[in-house]
């Protein structure tokens, strides 16, 4: 008889706690910051020092435009069932947040990007027999501590060292980075810290260099003999006709500037840019410029931003996780027993390249497919044909083709003919007349009308696709 072997059970304590941790030794109790740049360049300054490296403009500018991608999504609060409790904990949570300055609030707690974690304070007030969040305040991160069982500590001035206790649903920590779940995090200020460092370096050299070989430096000649104090007054003249910019030398004697001999490009311009471009990789996930051309430059705009996208996916969950475990959970609970919080999700969609579409429809077209009722409305909504009439690129239907093609076209020509339209659909019949194929007229349209938005610029390519199709009818009716 074979001995079934019983499965052991599940060992449901944490191991390799940070409490144990070699590694991170505990002081007081309190877990320690686990970061190089910090440790060895902050020089008692703490995180004030990633505040200093925001300070210059285009870390400011590429951590901004980070933040912003996040915050200019839609957010959403999903109910977490079908439950009527639940929809009713999802309309509670909705209704707070949206009386609050929710994308202020999501903006200060991104500020983890670049610190490592952030903070924020929970002000609650009651209103009859609900308890509603009154705002939420940014605190800076220097003013907290995390204990060894990752709880938030507050500094005081009574009690610096280990802090005081805070109350539970009170504070907001919203902590990125940290690959051994440290709750501080680690921010990109880490790594910024360094293409800033020598970014400043260099510029520095480079404010030296232009006051010194900016203007003309004069040069004073005082012959043999020459008493000391008539050599200052000849320096102090120098002086006063270019500050710190004068020399004076015995007559006679060579002064030579030695320059040293370099290969490739170099200097102080250059090293500035390239650090520039570090600083961009390593927020954006790509740099900025471009040294390619054409069709290089459209690759590279596309690259760049399917890499954004991704880091803005990243960085509305990890936020969305946070808000989710705190102040979500927490109105809920509070306002709604018994129901199952809600989540809060940003809605992270790439936008659709019109282009493209316009030409795979027409593809399609060509290929003898139409499109269905459906796809009309959900791709191209807020048009008005008549219900026989397709879409971009798609002619008129077989109900038309019964009347001539002359008053069709007038007709077809009469439904777009806005005010704003009429200059429009005069220049799309002169290039539908000079196109010599389907793929010749889509280029002429996109290349007349390029500066359009895209949503007009679809109307006017299903217009002018609607038009040559006419116009071949009209052909066909007259003899031609």
């Amino acid at each position: 008889m074979t001995e079934i072997k019983k499965t052991p059970p599940a060992n449901t304590d944490e191991v390799a706690s940070i409490k144990r941790d070699p590694l991170h030794p505990l002081f007081s109790g309190l877990i320690s910051v686990n970061d190089d740049t910090l440790a060895t360049r902050g020089q008692g300054k703490g995180l004030k020092l990633y505040e200093e490296v925001e300070r210059d403009a285009h870390v400011f500018a590429c951590l901004n435009k980070r933040k912003m991608a996040v915050i200019s999504r839609p957010w959403e609060v999903v109910p977490a069932s079908d439950a009527a409790l639940d929809v009713h904990a999802a309309d509670v949570v909705r209704a707070q947040l949206s009386r609050l300055n929710f994308d202020a609030i999501c903006l200060s707690l991104l500020d983890a990007i670049n610190k490592g974690f952030a903070v924020g304070e929970v002000l609650w007030t009651r209103v009859g027999a609900e308890i509603l969040v009154n705002e939420i305040r940014s605190r800076d991160q220097r003013r907290f501590l995390f204990g060894e069982d990752y709880e938030l500590r507050l500094k005081t001035r009574e009690n610096m060292l280990p802090g005081e206790a805070l109350p539970e649903r009170k504070f907001i920590v919203h902590s990125v980075g940290a690959k051994d779940g440290n709750p501080y995090g680690l921010g990109l200020g880490s790594k910024l810290f360094w293409p800033v460092w020598f970014k400043r370096q260099g510029i520095t050299f480079w404010l030296t260099f232009l006051d010194k070989f900016g203007s003309p430096t004069a040069i004073g000649k005082y012959p043999n003999g020459t008493q000391p104090s008539d050599q200052k007054k000849l320096l102090d003249a120098l002086a006063a006709i270019s500050q710190d910019a004068g020399v004076i030398i015995q007559e006679g004697m060579v002064i030579e500037l030695l320059e040293a001999t370099r290969g490739g490009q170099a200097g102080y311009e250059a090293m500035c840019r390239y650090m520039d471009e570090q600083i961009a990789y390593c927020i954006l996930g790509e740099a900025e410029g471009g040294k390619n051309s054409g069709g290089g430059i459209a690759s590279a705009a596309i690259t760049r931003n399917e890499v954004r996208l991704e880091l803005v996916q990243f960085d509305a969950d990890m936020l969305s996780a946070a808000l989710n475990a705190s102040v979500v959970k927490w109105i809920s609970e509070y306002n709604v027993p018994g129901a199952t919080p809600p989540t809060i999700w940003r809605k992270i969609v790439a936008p659709e390249d019109i282009k493209l579409r316009a030409e795979r429809d027409m593809i399609l077209f060509n290929m003898g497919l139409r499109p269905d009722e459906t796809y009309q409305a959900e791709n191209y909504h807020g048009w008005s044909y008549p219900k026989t009439v397709a879409t971009a690129g798609v002619a008129f239907a077989e109900a038309e083709q019964a009347v001539r093609a002359s008053d069709a076209l007038a007709a077809r020509l009469s439904i777009e003919s806005a005010p704003h339209w009429d200059a429009m659909l005069t220049q799309v019949r002169s290039i539908v007349a000079m196109a010599s194929s389907l793929e010749s007229l889509r280029d002429d349209l996109l290349a007349s009308f390029a500066d359009l938005p895209s949503d007009e610029l679809v109307k006017i390519m299903a217009a002018g696709f609607a038009v040559a199709e006419l116009a071949g009818m009209s052909d066909v009716s007259d003899g031609h």
